[in-house]
């Protein structure tokens, strides 16, 4: 017992002084062995009601201690230079990562709040649809761990311009270029992925 919590500690410390590469292949990795699903038939039914060859869970990955920690230290590190008051999305899928990042950012000294947006308006008390401490006028960064259609995203964004909020980007863990991307674009909003649905492919091509 005594050597299991002592190699837990030492990994924990070789990830705390891990690089930004590293970090981002022991997260693709993590991805590929628990998140990633695929299948010859288009089984998968994703939100937008296509069906697809591909699913990617996500929540698998994010809701795991080392998996949170990375998706925490990787978004971190691209939004710290922002003007960001706060980092959230719609729940359910951007929860954990907008935790995982507020927590980071605290241990790094540069503590940005999360928030958490309902699908709907809260049907009762305060009837808000936007859950945190948003000053007003705050500018945000979005997240989300898969984008696909963009429609959850756009949402997003909608909810949050109504409220008074300035949207400075979208951050996902994954793309699957399939026009979410571009139609955040057009909304003139910055998007960025940590990876896209190619480097799952590639590591399944590798490993078959």
């Amino acid at each position: 017992m005594e050597n299991q919590v002592s190699t837990r500690q030492q990994r924990g410390w070789m990830m705390l002084n891990s690089s930004f590469d590293t970090d981002k292949e022991r997260l693709l990795a993590l991805l590929f062995q628990n998140a990633f699903r695929y299948n010859r038939k288009p089984i998968f039914k994703l939100t937008s009601g296509k069906a697809s060859h591909f699913y990617m869970d996500c929540k698998k990955v994010s809701l795991n201690p080392e998996g949170a920690f990375l998706i925490g230290r990787l978004f971190f590190d691209r939004i710290k230079g922002m003007p960001v008051d706060a980092v959230g999305g719609m729940t359910l899928g951007a929860d954990p990562i907008a935790t995982a990042i507020s927590l980071i950012s605290f241990i790094q000294n540069r503590p940005i709040p999360a928030f958490i947006v309902r699908k709907a308006p809260k049907g009762h008390g305060s009837l808000q649809q936007i859950e945190g401490t948003l000053g007003e006028d705050s500018q945000v960064v979005i997240v989300e761990d898969v984008v696909t259609s963009g429609g959850s995203t756009l949402q997003t964004i909608d909810v949050l311009k109504k409220a008074g909020h300035r949207p400075l980007a979208v951050m996902a863990i994954i793309d699957r270029q399939e026009g979410g991307a571009e139609k955040i674009a057009e909304e003139g909003i910055r998007f960025e992925s940590l990876y896209t649905l190619q480097d799952f492919l590639k590591l399944r091509d590798c490993s078959s």
